[in-house]
C-alpha cells in the first residue's frame, strides 16, 4: 500500500519486532549456577557472610523489578548514576577478562552486570533471559574502582 507521495506504508501489524526481549517491569531473579566457586573471592567469606551480605540481599531485590533493581541510587551523590549497572566487560581487570572470554561469556554477553550489595559490596556477573548469574564477589569495589571527587 502506497501513501500520498507513492511511498510504501508498512502497517503496525507487519512491522518487525525485535527478538529482543525487555525484562525491565519483570522482577529480579538470580542464579548461582554459573559462579566462579574457585576464584579467591569467593573462598574469603565465612558461611555467615554469604547469607547475611548475599542471600538475603538477593531476596530483597527478588521483591522487585529490574527496573527498579537499575534506578536504585541510594547512598550515592545526585547526578552520578545508579547502583547497579551494566559495564563494558572489556573493562574487567585483565585475569577476570581473560576467564570471561575463555569461559565464552564474552561472545554472548558483552557487558557485565555490578549488582550492589552494601556501600562497597558488589556482584558481578552477567544477566541472561532477565537472570542475574554473579561470577565473582567483589568485598571492596576492586573490581571496578571508583574514583570519588572530593
Amino acid at each position: 500500500m502506497a501513501n500520498k507521495k507513492g511511498r510504501a506504508t508498512i502497517k503496525s501489524s507487519e512491522k518487525p519486532l525485535s527478538n529482543k526481549r525487555n525484562f525491565d517491569t519483570e522482577l529480579f531473579k538470580w542464579s548461582f549456577k554459573s559462579y566462579y566457586s574457585e576464584h579467591e573471592c569467593w573462598c574469603r567469606l565465612a558461611g555467615n557472610d554469604v547469607i547475611t551480605n548475599i542471600i538475603h540481599k538477593l531476596e530483597d531485590y527478588s521483591t522487585q523489578t529490574w527496573s527498579e533493581v537499575k534506578s536504585a541510587s541510594g547512598g550515592k551523590s545526585e547526578g552520578n548514576g545508579s547502583n547497579s549497572h551494566y559495564i563494558p566487560a572489556i573493562k574487567l581487570p585483565k585475569d577476570y577478562q581473560e576467564k570471561y572470554i575463555k569461559d565464552g561469556y564474552m561472545r554472548n554477553f558483552e557487558q557485565v552486570f555490578s549488582l550492589r550489595l552494601t556501600a562497597k559490596k558488589r556482584l558481578v556477573g552477567y544477566v541472561s533471559n532477565g537472570t542475574f548469574f554473579p561470577l565473582w564477589y567483589d568485598n571492596d569495589h576492586s573490581v571496578f574502582p571508583v574514583n570519588h571527587k572530593r
